[in-house]
């Protein structure tokens, strides 16, 4: 929530009302727009490594088979939600397809900035106010809070199940 409101709150069953500022707006197109950049420019890079997950970590011929059979795929895939993300960004209102692009796609952003930040299960670390990693600390947290409120939105407008 920002300020007591909802940061996403539907608005019907297919129809989400987006409460963000300029500011995070201008933050969540920025983080799709760099991870953009880095799938387009080093593919190979370490922080990526949660992107595309291997598939058997104690045999690399069965891992190869499975990266060749779903790597361009699933970085297609990716590079479809992160665009998405960066190009609504500025919208009031979201569909619900547009919603969970938003969901996987800034989750996706939060894996890579996870690896390089090196997260645990644990708390987050005590960091002073000149520590150079806490904007990305920062980031990662309000990137985990709009993922929640992208959740919680779309939970509360699935159908009843008996």
């Amino acid at each position: 929530m920002i300020f007591g409101r909802r940061t996403i709150a539907p608005d019907g069953p297919d129809r989400f009302v987006l409460h963000l500022g300029t500011e995070e707006r201008a933050v969540l197109r920025a983080v799709c727009q760099d991870l953009l950049s880095v799938l387009d420019d080093d593919e190979a890079s370490p922080s990526l490594k949660r992107l595309f997950p291997k598939a058997h970590a104690a045999d690399p011929e069965i891992d190869a088979a499975y990266q060749e059979m779903v790597h361009d795929d699933l970085l297609q895939s990716r590079r479809e939600v992160l665009a998405a993300v960066a190009d609504t960004a500025e919208q009031d209102e979201l569909d619900r397809e547009t919603l969970d692009q938003w969901m996987v796609g800034l989750n996706s952003v939060r894996l890579v900035l996870g690896t390089v930040l090196d997260v645990s299960e644990d708390e987050f670390p005590e960091l002073s106010e000149d520590d150079p990693m806490l904007p990305a600390w920062a980031v990662y947290d309000f990137l985990g809070g709009i993922v929640d409120a992208a959740v919680r939105a779309l939970a509360e407008t699935l159908p009843d199940v008996d």
